[in-house]
């Protein structure tokens, strides 16, 4: 997987762009964001989801009302 991100990282970043990332990774706030993103990206996704599903169901809405003109 190493190999096939290599490409991505020389398209998007200089070799100063990952050297300083790979220096705040070193770091100790780097390494906190490291460990705290889980837990950070778990809390998040728990808030998004009622209002991702709210607006699924109003979308699901629409396109069954839609679907309903048309077949008429």
């Amino acid at each position: 997987m190493v190999d096939a991100m290599i490409p991505v990282y020389q398209k998007h970043f200089t070799k100063g762009d990952v050297d300083a990332m790979a220096a705040f990774y070193s770091a100790p706030t780097g390494q906190k964001l490291l460990k705290e993103m889980p837990v950070m990206m778990g809390e998040a996704k728990q808030l998004m989801m009622p209002m991702m599903r709210k607006q699924i169901d109003s979308m699901t809405e629409q396109v069954q009302k839609e679907v309903a003109s048309i077949i008429k």
